[in-house]
């Protein structure tokens, strides 16, 4: 039995992948990051964990030894922080670090775990693909330029030989987003009414289920140097919004922003962000104003990857955060609460009651 190593194995979509891989006869061995919870491991057939930080590559070295195959998966996915440094640390040197570790050892292959904020986006409403240049500087959150860059030096060593290859997935929806991710936080501020305006644009959500049979896929079928998006459904955000309290039977309207409406809590976003974290800022407006819409046809042709209606992913995802009894925030002073009660629900899913 091959063994795989899977970094980020804790996060929203690593355990999704854990699961599908270890369904599949690899024997998986997870790499935590330091202080990450062991519990998230909870209920999946995992060969062992080790304890590792992308930004040691001595951590790395034993992390990666012995195995045949490595998903790198590990990132910081958020939207704010204090100091994003960090996320440039992890997400860039810590994805070439891996990389570095895995050709010392003679990996036969790896599967990195880029994004569709990697790429480009094409103008209207035409699909972006894998070959679409990334054209987002100064437009992004710190956090699509991380993973744009990141995604420049794997290319690089994967022309350089190196036997990588790339997934892209699109805006992960689904049960088991413990922390929640900020797609996760979408889903519960729109049931709450944080979210009362839609932007113009438009998002490709993806079950993570999905993402993690694509995973699956390109490990065991795609090509080396090959390069696929799991993007999901391209919709507009107001229509993603509609379906959202649809499934969790909300009738909480909400309108279509105006632009000078985008601009002002872009700019009070701005500032609150200088002191906590802000609903919106500046930079995730004029990136979610586009037409964020991808194109999936290669790994759907080439991998036999498939997609289950996006419906049917929020209301799955609805389901779980209710069970687990994550608050819905409004907006305003009620949201206030509903943060401190997010972060119990998230603490009790990661360490337990």
């Amino acid at each position: 039995m091959k063994r795989v190593l899977v970094t980020g194995g804790g996060g929203f979509i690593g355990r999704h992948v854990v699961s599908v891989l270890a369904q599949a006869g690899w024997s998986v061995r997870v790499m935590l990051a330091p202080g990450e919870p062991s519990r998230l491991l909870d209920g999946l057939d995992v060969a062992d964990v080790v304890v590792g930080d992308v930004r040691d590559l001595p951590s790395l070295d034993t992390a990666v030894a012995g195995c045949a195959a490595v998903v790198h998966m590990a990132a910081i996915y958020a939207l704010w922080m204090r100091d994003y440094r960090v996320m440039y640390d992890v997400n860039v040197q810590g994805t070439v670090n891996v990389m570095q570790a895995c050709r010392t050892a003679g990996v036969e292959r790896i599967v990195y775990t880029s994004s569709i904020a990697a790429l480009g986006v094409l103008p209207g409403d035409a699909p972006a693909t894998e070959d679409t240049p990334f054209d987002q500087h100064g437009r992004c959150p710190h956090y699509i330029a991380s993973k744009a860059e990141a995604e420049l030096r794997v290319r690089e060593l994967q022309e350089a030989g190196l036997p990588v290859v790339i997934v892209y997935p699109g805006m992960p929806y689904g049960p088991g987003d413990h922390r929640p991710t900020p797609t996760g936080m979408t889903v519960l501020r729109v049931l709450g009414g944080a979210y009362f305006l839609a932007s113009p644009g438009g998002i490709c959500p993806v079950d993570v289920r999905d993402v993690a049979q694509g995973h699956l896929l390109a490990l065991d079928k795609g090509a080396v140097g090959g390069r696929y998006l799991l993007s999901g459904h391209n919709l507009s955000v107001d229509r993603l919004f509609e379906l959202i309290k649809e499934v969790g039977g909300v009738q909480r309207p909400h309108r279509l922003a105006a632009p000078w409406a985008l601009w002002l809590l872009g700019v009070v976003g701005d500032f609150v962000g200088r002191f906590t974290e802000p609903l919106v800022d500046s930079r995730t407006v004029r990136y979610t104003s586009q037409l964020l819409y991808y194109d999936c046809s290669r790994a759907e042709r080439e991998l036999g990857w498939s997609r289950r209606p996006i419906r049917d992913t929020l209301q799955d995802a609805v389901a779980w955060f209710r069970e687990h009894g994550y608050p819905e925030p409004g907006f305003g002073l009620t949201a206030l609460g509903a943060r401190r009660q997010l972060m119990l629900a998230s603490s009790k899913e990661r360490n337990g009651p």
